[in-house]
């Protein structure tokens, strides 16, 4: 187990990883994390490329969507 303490950045905190854990899932600093909550754990999952592409399409359906007339009078 290593012992992490948080980091105060702007208005939030922060986890800082090292390159060390981070290798040790394969990860970086370009890496995507999923978060979760388990009980009183915070659970940090690393994302594929595929469904990283997948959230931003779907984020971009969305605002498409909502914002359609929006979009349709900008094309005028």
């Amino acid at each position: 187990m290593i012992a992490k303490k948080l980091t105060k950045v702007g208005n939030t905190q922060a986890v800082v990883l090292d390159k060390t854990i981070l290798g040790l899932v394969d990860a970086n600093s370009d890496s995507t994390f999923k978060v979760s909550i388990e009980g009183r754990k915070i659970v940090l999952e690393l994302m594929s490329q595929k469904e990283v592409d997948r959230l931003a399409l779907e984020a971009s359906d969305k605002i498409r969507q909502t914002q359609k007339n929006v979009f349709k009078k900008l094309a005028k």
